[in-house]
């Protein structure tokens, strides 16, 4: 199996008709795995129609890609789904650093070297962070993240699954409904934003968030 370097988890967030057309065009290229699912954006209203940037429902794409092809999806996104324009979506890619081999054999990936890009050189401009909440407590998390820089962000929903015997050695009450806060950020910005979300939501908040951020390979529409 080849390094998992090589591999990227490719994500489109956009409005519902600009995903729909996402998919099609993954199918058409014979994309195997790919997964969508329902999110919104934390914009308020009168961002989202300054922006142009359309109602704050939103559907995210996500599929595993070697990392030529998951670059090629971006151009492909980029031409026909004219991201950066208002009303259209985000693509993104992040670097995968593990996976199971029948996930890899699915994604087509060929066995060669690529000319070795370590995860150290990726994401240098941007990440993204993500802050794991107890349900209702996402609009606290972008009340503390935008005074210390970022723009928006986009939410969705899980369910925290086990982890009753750390839970009750922590003795905290985790709610199992649980929001996910993903945010693009600069960098340079990176540490304020992350450090007022946790002082603000973490884990000895009432919304006992868990803050982390991973480094993110290429983007396409930011305009």
């Amino acid at each position: 199996m080849p390094e998992s370097k090589f591999y990227r988890l490719l994500v489109l967030i956009a409005n519902p008709d600009i995903a729909a057309k996402a998919e099609r065009l993954l199918a058409d290229e014979g994309v195997p795995v790919q997964y969508s699912m329902k999110v919104h954006g934390t914009a308020s209203s009168d961002i989202i129609n300054m922006l142009g940037l359309g109602t704050p429902e939103k559907s995210m794409i996500a599929i595993i890609s070697p990392r030529k092809e998951a670059s090629g999806f971006l151009r492909l996104f980029r031409k026909k789904l004219y991201l950066g324009m208002p009303n259209t979506g985000i693509a993104f890619t992040i670097p995968v650093s593990g996976g199971s081999k029948r996930l890899f054999e699915l994604a087509d990936i060929i066995e060669e070297d690529e000319g070795g890009v370590s995860m150290a050189d990726e994401g240098r401009d941007s990440c993204m962070i993500i802050a794991i909440v107890d349900q209702g407590s996402s609009d606290d998390v972008m009340k503390a993240a935008k005074p210390a820089g970022a723009t928006g962000g986009t939410v969705f929903h899980s369910r925290r699954i086990g982890g009753e015997p750390a839970v009750k050695l922590w003795g905290i009450s985790v709610q199992e409904e649980r929001e996910v806060v993903m945010i693009l950020a600069r960098n340079s910005r990176k540490k304020e934003i992350m450090d007022a979300i946790n002082s603000a939501c973490g884990m000895d908040s009432d919304s006992h968030g868990v803050i982390f951020s991973l480094p993110i390979a290429d983007i396409e529409g930011i305009g």
